[in-house]
């Protein structure tokens, strides 16, 4: 079939017709011209495959590779190959109001409709701009945010600053940042002053420039809140002038919910991905047209990225449980999944062409790829590990390693965590040298304590113990007061984190071995997290903790440094019995853990980091709160999630490249807000160089 362009179409629909259909954008006309299953096929090439419906997951899927055609309103593209993703929520049931009490829209479709205002680059370590172009801050606190005048909503309007006005005055009404991370918006005054241009003002004028754009512009700064369907309660913001008059606008948002959320006049979204249609457990996606992505401006790309260069479609197949996951990976019904637990089953698989979905060979996962992160809280207020000396000792004779080794997929899923610093390895490449020489400058000053097998130093442990005042009969250390030491350890199910109760386990074996009898208890979460930890009865406990997630480090230290008071200096009754206290002594200078004592305010040394200063301050001040850290260990942090994330591919069907020296965009930006997860969904806005379908795939 001879592919069609739209100046060719022309001919056939008159200027004045077009003005009749507003607001849908040329393409879409032309498509829809074509007719509903051929249009884009007709636009970009040859279709390829039948009008057959696609079975739903749950019914009798099968075949190979991933479907080629979907239901009446969705079209085949030039390849006729469609990406094959999962998800646990029914289509049908989504409900779409990010601060909605009944909503329940899934944030892996925020990934693929929904633009970010900005992005992070873990290379240069800046912020770029996506529906923000561009923006400046005054000396005054005043910020100019400047919106590309390249998107468009999918129902065919213009993305003016009218729409992010509407989004950050629905944030100052609810109190909370684009919902789902929790950051107090930092703004006020918020002001459309052209098409494209705003104001607002900080409410903090020396707030860090990185933290403020971590929080408002980067992690799960999804631009949602089209300005006629939201509006009005931005309007309801800017009206209310009594506390009763906001707490009523609150809940007439709170309960406001969008449904058949694939119809652009209630949900529109503004990515490469366009929501076209859903069944019970289907969702279809095509590529937007009049996309334009901001990459397009990026130093790798050549010339425009365009929807209409994307030449596959995106199905979001649900599957509540991983058995289904697994049967249809076996089938080849799905593309993208994760992984089957059973090693046999992952064998077979890979038989399959079934791996990671990045497939990393270890030498190619760089630090500044990490993620999310597991690690084991210490009792600073137990009479056994709340001397530093103790907790000091613990991190000299259990190595991190061998915790996490004997995961399938270790090296290109999880790392342990090297040096102890209080936050993730991602931000330690940018504060201390960059990825060529990690770890350098003062973060190879750091105590490292036991990496590997190899650098357990039972000698130093004896010897930290001993000036705590414990003393070893046999082989059995007893505390000060001549008690038989016992940790008391406790971590998560098998069903919560198999790997958190297997490295629990693991860790027990050399503590006992050293004589530090330890009892590991396996507890549900809510009692673990709730009820246990704010009696104080325990040593050790498994949390997750902020490590590596790209944002800026004083959220990381935040994370890791448990004080018993706010970083506001409000008391957190939930806190005092276990908690570090806020004042500590801590060895200086950095790099002799024998040096003189020095009394340093966490708190205080926190709040020194959220002000903005110059790269080379920030990374003075970094370099300081990492040795506090290392030497007060009021956690041990265990391990990362690599650069490949949970999700396996099927790598028959599509072709994906490695980091190519970190030119490549899926390990370049943070589009993300935890993970790489599955990078396919969000790959298309880049272009389709390091992500396409494989040549021969079916």
């Amino acid at each position: 079939m001879d592919s069609q362009s739209s100046a060719e179409s022309d001919k056939w629909i008159s200027d004045d017709e077009w003005e009749d259909v507003s607001p849908q954008t040329r393409r879409r006309l032309l498509r829809n011209a074509f007719g509903a299953t051929a249009g884009a096929a007709a636009l970009a090439g040859c279709s390829q495959g039948g009008n057959e419906d696609t079975p739903t997951p749950l019914e009798n899927e099968g075949g190979g590779g991933g479907s080629t055609t979907t239901d009446g309103d969705s079209t085949s593209q030039s390849s006729g190959r469609t990406l094959d993703h999962i998800i646990s929520l029914a289509p049908t049931n989504a409900r779409f109001n990010p601060y909605g009490n009944a909503a329940n829209f899934s944030f892996r479709w925020y990934w693929a409709m929904f633009d970010q205002l900005a992005v992070h680059d873990k290379v240069s370590n800046k912020t770029k701009g996506m529906v923000v172009e561009d923006w400046e801050y005054a000396d005054n606190g005043q910020v100019a945010w400047n919106i590309r005048d390249t998107y468009t909503w999918h129902n065919g309007d213009d993305l003016t600053a009218e729409d992010v006005a509407t989004q950050l005055k629905i944030g100052k009404l609810m109190q909370t940042v684009h919902k789902g991370y929790g950051a107090q918006p930092l703004y006020e005054n918020v002001e459309t002053t052209g098409k494209y241009e705003l104001t607002f003002d900080l409410v903090e004028p020396d707030i860090s420039r990185e933290i403020f754009e971590f929080g408002h512009m980067k992690r799960r700064a999804w631009l949602w809140a089209h300005r006629d369907i939201w509006g009005k309660y931005a309007e309801m913001f800017d009206d209310a002038t009594t506390e009763s008059e906001r707490t009523s606008a609150q809940q007439e948002m709170m309960q406001a919910v969008q449904q058949n959320v694939w119809d652009n006049a209630n949900v529109p979204g503004n990515s490469v991905w366009e929501f076209v249609s859903g069944e019970e457990n289907v969702a279809h996606f095509e590529p937007y047209d009049d996309y334009v992505s901001p990459f397009s401006d990026a130093e790798w790309s050549n010339g425009e990225i365009t929807g209409d260069m994307i030449d596959y479609s995106l199905d979001w197949h649900r599957y509540p449980n991983q058995q289904q996951r697994t049967k249809a990976m076996q089938e080849g019904v799905i593309d993208v999944s994760y992984p089957p637990e059973s090693q046999s089953a992952r064998d077979r698989l890979k038989e399959n062409g079934w791996g990671p979905a990045d497939s990393l060979s270890e030498d190619q996962i760089t630090p500044q790829m990490r993620s999310g992160a597991m690690g084991v809280l210490l009792n600073c207020q137990s009479d056994i590990t709340g001397d530093p000396r103790v907790r000091k000792a613990i991190h000299h004779i259990v190595p991190r390693k061998p915790l996490v080794e004997w995961v399938p997929d270790y090296g290109t899923y999880w790392v342990e965590d090297r040096i102890p610093s209080g936050i993730g390895q991602d931000k330690e490449v940018p504060w201390f040298g960059g990825n060529s020489n990690w770890p350098s400058g003062d973060l190879a000053k750091l105590e490292r304590y036991a990496h590997t097998e190899d650098d357990v130093d039972e000698q130093r442990a004896t010897e930290l113990l001993e000036a705590a005042g414990f003393s070893k009969s046999g082989n059995r250390w007893k505390d000060p007061n001549g008690e038989n030491v016992t940790l008391r350890f406790y971590t998560a199910t098998s069903d919560e984190e198999p790997m958190a109760l297997r490295f629990a386990q693991i860790a027990k074996s050399y503590l006992d071995d050293f004589g530090l009898q330890t009892e590991v208890t396996a507890q549900e979460a809510t009692i673990r997290a709730g009820k246990t930890m704010e009696s104080g009865d325990w040593e050790l406990l498994f949390d997750n903790w902020g490590g590596a997630k790209s944002g800026p480090p004083f959220l990381g230290f935040s994370n890791s440094f448990r004080v018993q008071e706010s970083l506001s200096g409000q008391p957190l009754p939930s806190n005092d019995s276990w908690a570090m206290d806020r004042v500590v002594e801590v060895p200086y200078p950095i790099g002799d853990p024998a040096g003189d004592l020095q009394e340093v305010d966490v708190i205080d040394k926190l709040n020194e980091l959220r002000t903005q200063m110059s790269d080379e301050e920030r990374r003075q001040k970094v370099a300081e709160v990492s040795w506090i850290f290392n030497q007060s260990l009021p956690m041990m942090l265990i391990n990362e999630e690599g650069g490949t994330g949970g999700y396996w591919l099927n790598h028959d069907n599509w072709a994906t490249k490695p980091p190519n020296d970190n030119l490549n965009p899926a390990y370049r930006y943070e589009i993300v807000e935890i993970g790489q997860y599955s990078y396919c969904q969000y790959m298309a806005k880049m272009g389709t160089e390091y992500f396409h379908p494989a040549e021969g795939g079916q």
